[in-house]
Formats: structure tokens, sequence, C-alpha cells
């Protein structure tokens, strides 16, 4: 009930700025209708990737199928956006998950948002269940981290102020529950081939609900010095019926409620033609004197006229953690950032891709083959700052391992001459982890990920 007089109060909230400006309107115009879709075919395959207990997942291979169907109707200046979406796995090994999101999974509402652009010639109001991301993604980008990639949306009202083409104001507010709680279309399986009515997956990726208010303005009125700021004040409210034991401990913990307020900057400086550089660095306090930071500074050139159009980086990626983990005093908390990061065979090692106790200095280049085609290659040492692994004690190093990605992308679709198939586009993506001494001994051995995609949107 909370969640939807929640909603209904967001919806309440938006209207009559809406009804407002409609109402001006003096001639009604026909709405238009515009549908579409995607079409996601994924094979991945993982071998020793690690966990957040510094143990090995084994091996897997799988192939992961998502559609997506969606449908617009526009009236002048006002949208209605809905979006289902579904997702179903085919497991050839492990042997215990092959019962899991099997066809067909449960459909559910991806998108459903209401907007109004040009609210009084510089207002766009959006509200109800969107996809949202600012910035380089480091705070906010995945609203649903309890599902992988299977859906982004975050269930907020959002209001964008332009000042101008070049500066902008967002102020937002989100409520994401712990479970989706949207009408769904049939049934879930889990690893043992049950079938389940509904689905309940943990959206929040914490089984907490999480809510908050947050503004971020976007300045690129200077040519030479792109700049952001932004505040995000956050609650992560956690079910009562939750084992805090068995992952988040009792550090931290409050009535159930834990606090955060988060201040950042983000400097987009151009120093030459062929030389531009990025820092962003953020400072969250919350209750119980739990203070984190998180930064990132790299230094890009990308020269003129040399083949495969390179660019060169050069950068250090840091959050904040200590002895105590994602509960710890200092420990980073993701705000509403809940993407893999770095890459997909290092997200696991982290509760629900909970970055903290990361420090990843390395170096990333960008090739252009040919047209449509793109080769980013990376590769870096990884750390723990706290040497004191984990919660765990004992006498552990503080190198996590060598990591290197491969990703390949080519958008062929744009090469060929019917329209229908602009959208075809392909990927592959290989990862590997040397892991380290933070890491026990039997424990390990090298990580691998690879994943070969192909995409269709219509």
């Amino acid at each position: 009930m909370k969640r939807c007089m929640t909603l209904a109060c967001a919806l309440l909230a938006g209207l009559p700025l809406v009804a407002a400006e409609a109402a001006a309107l003096e001639e009604k115009a026909a709405a238009d209708f515009d549908v579409g879709g995607d079409l996601r075919l994924r094979y991945d395959f993982t071998n020793n990737l690690p966990d957040e207990k510094h143990g090995e997942k084994g091996h897997t291979d799988y192939a992961r199928i998502r559609t997506r169907l969606w449908g617009k109707m526009t009236v002048q200046r006002l949208e209605l956006f809905l979006r289902l979406a579904n997702e179903f796995r085919y497991y050839n090994s492990r042997e215990s998950d092959k019962g899991k999101q099997r066809f067909p999974d449960v459909t559910y509402v991806d998108n459903l948002y209401l907007k109004y652009s040009d609210l009084f010639g510089m207002l766009d109001v959006k509200v109800g269940r969107q996809d949202m991301a600012f910035g380089n993604k480091r705070i906010i980008s995945d609203g649903t981290g309890g599902d992988g990639s299977r859906s982004t949306y975050f269930d907020a009202i959002r209001l964008t102020f332009k000042f101008d083409k070049k500066r902008t104001l967002d102020a937002f507010a989100i409520y994401q529950a712990a479970d989706d709680w949207l009408p769904t279309l049939g049934h879930t399986h889990d690893a043992k081939s049950k079938r389940t009515k509904g689905y309940d997956y943990e959206t929040s990726g914490y089984d907490q609900n999480e809510y908050g208010l947050g503004l971020y303005y976007q300045d690129r009125s200077n040519a030479n010095l792109g700049w952001d700021a932004y505040y995000v004040f956050k609650v992560e409210e956690a079910n009562h019926s939750y084992d805090y034991g068995s992952f988040l401990g009792s550090a931290n913990i409050d009535d159930d409620t834990f606090n955060t307020h988060t201040f950042g900057v983000r400097l987009l400086p151009k120093f030459t033609d062929t030389l531009s550089g990025e820092a962003e660095l953020a400072l969250q306090l919350g209750d119980d004197s739990h203070t984190a930071a998180m930064a990132y500074g790299g230094l890009t050139y990308a020269p003129k006229d040399l083949p495969l159009k390179p660019k060169f980086t050069a950068a250090v990626q840091y959050m904040s953690g200590d002895k105590d983990g994602w509960t710890g005093d200092n420990a980073w908390h993701p705000v509403f950032n809940r993407e893999t990061g770095v890459g997909e065979a290092i997200a696991p090692m982290f509760p629900k891709y909970a970055y903290n106790n990361f420090l990843y200095p390395h170096i990333k280049v960008d090739l252009t083959p040919a047209e449509h085609h793109k080769l980013t290659l990376q590769t870096g040492p990884m750390f723990a700052p706290t040497s004191e692994r984990d919660g765990q004690g004992g006498d552990y190093g503080n190198f996590r391992g060598y990591y290197a990605q491969a990703k390949y992308t080519f958008a062929f679709g744009k090469l060929l001459d019917a329209n229908w198939m602009k959208g075809l586009a392909c990927a592959v993506q290989l990862e590997y982890l040397s892991k380290g001494n933070y890491f026990d001994s039997g424990d390990d051995g090298d990580a691998l990920f690879g994943r070969m995609e192909l995409t269709y949107k219509f």
C-alpha cells in the first residue's frame, strides 16, 4: 500500500503542472502513435569468477534472450510511453541453474511514464517508471541492481530545467521498492525448475526499499571546461524479515534504516585539440559517523590523422572502504548506481555490485578499425586500499588482481541498404582477472568472462 500511495502522490504532484500548460494550448492536435522494440541475444560463459565471500563461482555458460516492445502516444508536447520486457535463459551449465528463467519467463513493465516537454518554455516534466543516468554513470545509472541488465528503470519524478542549450539542472525524487510492485504476466522459474506465481526479484538488490531526492547540474557553456555538480540524499530501508548477519552485518543499522548525503563535482577540461581530461570527486556523509569518498581522474590523448583513430586514456578509479567491508564507517555506498561498472568479471566480488575498498589504476585504448566498428582495450592492477580483508581479519594482502578487458562492437546494420536492417549490431567482450593475494589459496584461480551479443532494434 505504501508503494502504491507513493507513486500516486508522485503522479498527482506532476499532473497540475502539465494541466496548467495544456489548458493554455489554443488548438487540440491529433494524437500521434509510434511503436517499436528490440531483441538482445547474448551467450555468456564464465569460469572462476570471484564472489563477495572471496570464494569462486565455478563454470557457467548460458544463453540469455531479452525482448522488449514499446508504444508511445504523443499529443503536441505531451507523451505517454509504455515498454514491456521479458528475459529468459537457457543454461548449458551449471546443472543447478538449468531451471532458472526458462521461456516464457515473466513479462513486466519496464517503462511507464508521462512526459511533458518545454513546460513554460524551459522545463521538462517526467513522472513514472523511467531509465535515468547522469554524467559517467558513477552515481545514478541502473535502478534495479537485483536483476543484472534485465532492466535498469527508476520509479521517479524528474524535472529538467533548461536554462539554455548548454546548461541544465535536474531535480529528481526516486522510490525503488525491494520488489517489483506493478502487475506482471506469467511465472518465474527458480533453480529447481519449479514455477513461482508472480515475479518477486529484488529490484533494489539489497532486499530493502531505497528512496531519495537529488539535484544534478550540468554546464557545457565553456568549450574548454565542462563541469557537473550534484547532491543526493538517500534512505536505505531494510526489510524487517531480513537476516542482516548473513550479508550486511549489524554495523550502520539504526531502526532498519540508513541515510546518506552525497556531494560531488565532475570536471571535463580540454587542454588542447588532442588532450582532454576528466576528474570526479564525491564525498558521502551518513548515519553513525559514516564518511566515505569516490574519486576518478583520467587524461585522454587523441592524436589527429592517425590510422584507427586511437584514443589513449590513463586513469585511476577509487572507492573508500575499511575492514568491515560494505557495512564499514568508511565504505562507499553506490548511491543509485547498480551497474557492473569496471567489468563483468570484477563486479561479483562486491555484494550486488556495491564497489568499495577499491583502487584501479589503468590504461585504456579506443580504436576505430573501420566505419561503425569500435575496439576498446583496457588493463591494470586492482587493489583493496584497506589491506585487512573485508570483515574476515587475518593476514591477507591488498592486491585484488590484474585485470584485462577487450570489447569489439560492430553496427553492421548501418552498412546495409534495407532500412529495416539498420538496427542490427553485434559485440564480443572478453575479460581476464589474475587473482592476487587478497584471495585465499584455493580460491585464487584465474577468472574468465566471455560474451557474444547480437542486438536488433526496430
